[in-house]
């Protein structure tokens, strides 16, 4: 049986996560390979009352708190579905993984060893890529798309260039990092190029078409 790949999309938003997921989504069908798409953190953690007080009114009490429900959060997901997905030789593309908690978390004010360490021995990625952007262009899409609705940290203009800055610092080495105002298609092809050269190592040098 293929292994499947764990694949983390991570970026600023109004990046173009969305779009290369999809994109990358449909080259594993084209080739007859097995793939699911999902995100982290879920809703489940997104909907807890705690975590909307915070991310709608800017209202938290010990940011511990909220880390720790993420942290669970991704374990939980883990452990039950992207690992048996995994195993059973399906991919998984995430959209966004731990490197966004550690990220996140240090901007509102932790320390991303201590977020990493409540995220104990979770696997890494087999491929991680990074969709970079100028902050101020994020900053505007994000404004443009939810108008009055933006987020509590949205509306801080330090917040996407902070942020930007400490994925720098967390990412692993091996991450792919591409300039997301590149045209969309050059985009793919990269990731493309990637994801088939390590769908290969991890199964025996059984080759992927590149479409």
């Amino acid at each position: 049986m293929k292994r499947g790949l764990l694949i983390a999309v991570c970026g600023l938003d109004g990046a173009g996560k969305t779009t290369q997921i999809n994109l990358l989504n449909n080259w594993f069908q084209s080739n007859k390979l097995p793939c699911e798409i999902t995100k982290q953190p879920t809703d489940y953690y997104r909907n807890d009352r705690r975590v909307r007080r915070y991310l709608d009114h800017g209202e938290c009490e010990d940011m511990k708190v909220l880390a720790l429900l993420a942290a669970a959060d991704r374990r939980y997901h883990l452990s039950t579905y992207i690992e048996p997905c995994i195993k059973r030789g399906t991919s998984i593309i995430t959209d966004r993984y731990l490197y966004s908690s550690l990220a996140y978390f240090k901007f509102r004010g932790l320390d991303h060893e201590y977020v990493k360490y409540l995220n104990g021995d979770i696997r890494e990625p087999d491929i991680t890529i990074f969709l970079d952007i100028d902050p101020e262009i994020t900053l505007l899409r994000v404004r443009d798309r939810d108008g009055q609705h933006t987020k509590y940290e949205e509306k801080d203009p330090r917040m996407f260039k902070e942020i930007r800055n400490y994925f720098k610092e967390v990412l692993p080495a091996a991450t792919l990092l591409i300039d997301a105002t590149l045209d969309k298609q050059t985009i793919h092809e990269r990731i493309v190029s990637e994801v088939s050269n390590k769908h290969s190592e991890l199964n025996g040098g059984v080759s992927v078409g590149i479409k």
